[in-house]
């Protein structure tokens, strides 16, 4: 399976809306067709037609409250993260579908986004 599709339905699952794209164009797209916004984007940082790094600039031109969650396999990710502002986090490949619900979930209610459980 495609990691997008992986990630779709494991957060599907959870409970929450997904939506997905391919590449930074893509994001574009999807961001067109949702006004009002998204809450947070997962992406890799290492894309076949692009980065992570485009993906969400265009979300934070779009939503810029939106989160931003890199999926990444190499070690050195933190300069990206930096450059994005405090509100960017990494998932570290290869993850568990509990931690990335976990870290998701944790990034939404840092944010204020969603209420913790109990």
């Amino acid at each position: 399976h495609d990691l997008t599709q992986i990630v779709h339905r494991v957060l599907s699952r959870a409970g929450a809306e997904v939506l997905t794209a391919a590449g930074p164009a893509g994001a574009e797209r999807v961001l067109a067709d949702h006004p009002k916004g998204i809450d947070l984007a997962i992406t890799d940082l290492k894309l076949n037609d692009g980065s992570g790094v485009q993906v969400a600039e265009a979300v934070r031109a779009s939503s810029p409250d939106a989160l931003i969650m890199f999926m990444s396999g190499l070690p050195y990710f933190d300069a990206a993260v930096i450059d994005l502002g405090p509100d960017a986090s990494v998932i570290a490949k290869p993850f568990r579908a509990t931690e990335l619900v976990d870290t998701v979930q944790t990034a939404l209610i840092r944010a204020g986004r969603v209420a913790p459980e109990g």
